[in-house]
C-alpha cells in the first residue's frame, strides 16, 4: 500500500499539469457514464472504452451496476458493436466477474497484479486489443488512480464529477471517499 501511494505521488507531480487540466477542464469531465454516447466515442475515434466499477457503474462494493447503467449498457454494446469495452477496478470481486460473464459475456474484465494507478491494467488492454493509446477512453471517478494512469499511458480519459453512492449502505466508506475526490480535485488544483 505504502508503494503505491509513494509511487501515485511521484507519479502525480510529474504529470501535475496534465491533472490539473482534468480538475478544471469540463470539456475533461463527465458528470455520469451514462451521459457517455456511442456518437462521442465515435466522433473521438474511440475504438474501445474502459470503465472503473466502483462510482462509475455502482456505488462503492455494490455487487453488480445500477439499473440505470445496466440499461445504458445494454444500448452502448448496440450502438458500439465491434468494439470492445473493458472493466478495470481494484476490486475484481467474483460476484462482480459472475455478473458480467453471465450478463454481458463480451465486456472483458481485467485484472491486473498492481493496482491504480500502477498502469499495468491499461497495458495489457493495449495489448490485448492491438490499439494506439488514442483510441482509447477510459471514464474513472479519481484523479489519483485511473485518470493519472491513464495519462501516464496518453490514453482518454474522462473525470467523473457525480460518482454513484449510497450513503444507507455503507455510510464510512462513501464518505472517505468523497473525502478523497475532494482532496485529490484541491490538491489537483493548486499545484
Amino acid at each position: 500500500m505504502l508503494s503505491r501511494i509513494c509511487y501515485a505521488l511521484k507519479t502525480a507531480w510529474h504529470y501535475k499539469a496534465r491533472l490539473k487540466s482534468y480538475a478544471l477542464n469540463p470539456k475533461l469531465q463527465l458528470a455520469k457514464v451514462t451521459d457517455l454516447s456511442s456518437a462521442a466515442l465515435r466522433a473521438q475515434n474511440v475504438q474501445a472504452l474502459i470503465l472503473d466499477f466502483d462510482g462509475v457503474l455502482a456505488s462503492h462494493a455494490e455487487p453488480i451496476p445500477r439499473p440505470e447503467v445496466i440499461e445504458w449498457l445494454k444500448a452502448l454494446l448496440q450502438e458500439f458493436a465491434g468494439h470492445t469495452v473493458y472493466i478495470w477496478t481494484n476490486k475484481p470481486t467474483q460476484v462482480r466477474q459472475a455478473y458480467f460473464s453471465q450478463n454481458f459475456p463480451e465486456i472483458v474484465f481485467v485484472m491486473a497484479k498492481r493496482k491504480k494507478p500502477y498502469p499495468d491494467a491499461l497495458q495489457q488492454i493495449l495489448q490485448h486489443s492491438g490499439l494506439m493509446p488514442a483510441q482509447l477512453l477510459l471514464v474513472d471517478d479519481r484523479l489519483t488512480t485511473g485518470i493519472l494512469a491513464a495519462i501516464s499511458c496518453n490514453i482518454q480519459a474522462y473525470l467523473l464529477t457525480k460518482p454513484y453512492i449510497n450513503f444507507w449502505a455503507r455510510p464510512c466508506t462513501e464518505l472517505w471517499f468523497i473525502y478523497l475526490r475532494w482532496l485529490e480535485r484541491v490538491a489537483c488544483k493548486i499545484i
